[in-house]
């Protein structure tokens, strides 16, 4: 995933990148969790078009490696 999107990403306080498993973690529990954080990230990943699966406990799971690409982050 290009490196300006994770790092978007990993600018919310409830959510992180986990490269590892690529991987958008909830740092809260489910009650604990920023519902407009979250959905800024699903937007953001549809812009770029990655694909991804939602999971339990608001985390989402990329479904390809998308390193490296050329994707640009829309100006906020």
């Amino acid at each position: 995933m290009a490196q300006k999107l994770i790092d978007k990403i990993n600018s919310f306080n409830t959510f992180k990148f986990d490269t590892a498993q690529k991987r958008v973690v909830n740092l809260q529990d489910f009650e604990g969790a920023d519902v407009d954080e979250f959905l800024e990230i699903q937007y953001l990943l549809d812009c770029h078009r990655v694909e991804y699966n939602l999971e339990k406990n608001f985390e989402i799971q990329i479904k390809r490696n998308l390193e490296g690409s050329h994707m640009k982050l829309p100006n906020f």
